[in-house]
Order: structure tokens, then C-alpha cells, then sequence
């Protein structure tokens, strides 16, 4: 059986980390002025509402509605503008595909710009499955996105899973897939010292002497 992988897409296979932060900052400074400060450190990566209430605050959860459709207007439009893949993102997951290794994609992204950016990049055929935060009717975590492939696809109960964040290496340790971290990624401040890790890469070029 040849291997298979499960990646993150947002701080793993593409970059929209200053994209993303500048629609947080205009809304913020729109809806909540006085908490724009929280903007610069907020990781990016979480689901969309999730993050809106970090920024919001618990006295202005009332917005939280209005946040996420000013950024699903913001972003959505320009998303194939704003969003580059990372070096060897393409090479990786060309080499991947044509040595017939699984890939499916797990990310809190929603449905719509995900697949509207993979459609634009041409990757949309590299991928057994792409499980976005908003897949299904109700939304899910990580870790609820991972188990669905791996319902759907049994095979990928073996995947090695790569992704930036410590709640992508959270959800691979609750199925003992081996993680590895994208240290180039989002989750550079986070603490990582809890998370197993099988390796660590500082650049996608460097999966290269793990494929088989």
C-alpha cells in the first residue's frame, strides 16, 4: 500500500497569513477599535467564528454574525490574489500524485475559497478528498474533519499528517497518525512541547526525502 498524507492548507501548503490579518484588522477597527491591538497576535489558522470571538471579546458577541460576513466579502473575492503556494508546494504534491500516494486535504478554511484557490492553482486532481471546516452541515473541528477521511477513506488511518498548528498535531495524535510540523507555518509562537512530533520541517522541499 503506498503511503498517504493528510495536509493543512492554510500555513502549510499556501501562504494568506498577511491577507487574512489585514481583513481582521478592517473589520476590528470597524466593529471593536478598542481591541484592534489583539489583531497582530491572533493566530491564524482556527475556525473563522472561533476566531472572531477571540477578537471580538466576550461583551460584543453580538457581532460575531456581522465579523464573519464582512470577512467572508473581504476575503472570498480576493482570495486568489492574496494567497501564494509555498515554494515546492506544487513539485510536492506533483511528485505525490504521480508515485499514486493518497493525499486529502483537512482544513478550518471553509468550503468556498478553499476550493475556489485549489481550482485556480490546479490541484484540484491531486486530491482523494477535501474536508473543509463547512463540508457538512454542521461545522466541525479538526480532528472530527481527520476522522471523517478517515470513515470515508480507511486507508488514511495510516497517514502522516502535516500541518502548522498544535491543534493539527492535537488531531493527529488523537488517531496516532504520525505528525509532522511545518515550522515555517502559523503556530510559530505556540507551545509546542506537548506535541509528538515526527518531524520537523522548515520548508516543504524538505518532505522530499520522505517520499516514497
Amino acid at each position: 500500500m503506498n503511503k498517504c498524507w493528510i495536509f493543512d492548507f492554510d500555513g502549510t501548503l499556501v501562504d494568506s497569513e498577511k491577507a487574512i490579518q489585514q481583513c481582521f484588522i478592517k473589520i476590528t477597527k470597524a466593529l471593536t477599535p478598542d481591541r484592534l491591538h489583539l489583531v497582530k497576535d491572533i493566530l491564524i489558522g482556527p475556525p473563522l467564528r472561533d476566531t472572531a470571538k477571540d477578537i471580538l471579546g466576550p461583551n460584543n458577541l453580538d457581532k460575531v454574525d456581522l465579523f464573519v460576513s464582512m470577512f467572508i466579502e473581504l476575503h472570498d473575492n480576493r482570495v486568489t490574489r492574496d494567497s501564494k503556494p509555498y515554494p515546492m508546494a506544487n513539485e510536492i504534491l506533483t511528485t505525490l500524485y504521480e508515485l499514486n500516494n493518497p493525499i486529502a486535504i483537512a482544513t478550518n478554511k471553509r468550503m468556498e475559497p478553499t476550493l475556489k484557490l485549489i481550482d485556480y492553482l490546479g490541484w484540484k486532481s491531486f486530491f482523494v478528498c477535501i474536508e473543509c471546516s463547512d463540508s457538512q452541515k454542521k461545522i466541525r473541528d479538526k480532528k472530527k474533519m481527520i476522522g471523517d477521511i478517515i470513515r470515508q477513506y480507511p486507508e488514511f488511518s495510516k497517514a502522516t499528517l502535516v500541518g502548522d498548528t498544535v491543534g493539527d498535531g492535537e488531531s493527529a495524535n488523537s488517531y496516532k497518525l504520525p505528525f509532522i510540523r511545518a515550522h515555517y507555518g502559523y503556530g510559530r509562537k505556540q507551545d509546542w512541547s506537548s506535541i509528538p512530533l515526527t518531524f520537523t520541517i522548515k520548508e516543504l522541499g524538505d518532505l522530499k526525502s520522505m517520499i516514497t
